[in-house]
């Protein structure tokens, strides 16, 4: 049986990852769109690449942690009778 409790944390925190890459994603979008006229290219260059760096690092984030369950729910199918305690 799947630790439902854990479940619900790991959920939370995946969510909580595409939730902020997705702002960063707009953000790094509204940068670049408004950013454009205001300042130097090579300033934009750099905010733009913070943004879309850290969208990029919670998207792989979310990826990790939910191949990470997977792997977990696999190995308590293949074993029902040893149960994982850490």
């Amino acid at each position: 049986m799947v630790d439902r409790e854990l479940y619900n944390r790991l959920r939370k925190r995946i969510l909580m990852f595409y939730f902020a890459a997705g702002i960063n994603l707009v953000m790094g979008l509204w940068v670049m769109s408004v950013g454009a006229t205001q300042v130097a290219g090579g300033t934009l260059f750099v905010v733009l690449a913070i943004f879309l760096g850290f969208a990029w690092l919670n998207f792989h984030m979310a990826r990790k942690l939910k191949r990470q369950w997977d792997e977990h729910v696999r190995q308590q199918a293949a074993s029902p009778g040893d149960e994982v305690t850490k």
